[in-house]
């Protein structure tokens, strides 16, 4: 469920990932808050612990991916 939060996260919010490669302030924050909303609504229920650093590592990877990427 992790993985998909995050793919769907990554799919949708592609500008947000972008910004958090850019540093541009609160882009983190909204990003790693729509992967928890995703996580919410595809499980019915929060996410344990584990699971959102799970989400948000999966969305801080991406974010460094496309800064490498360009």
């Amino acid at each position: 469920m992790v993985e998909r939060a995050v793919s769907l996260t990554i799919e949708l919010e592609h500008t947000l990932v972008r910004d958090t490669a850019a540093r541009r302030p609160k882009a983190w924050g909204a990003l790693a808050a729509k992967g928890v909303i995703a996580f919410r609504e595809l499980a019915g229920r929060a996410p344990t612990d584990a699971e959102r650093r799970a989400i948000w590592s999966g969305l801080w990877r991406a974010a460094e991916e496309t800064t490498v990427r360009g």
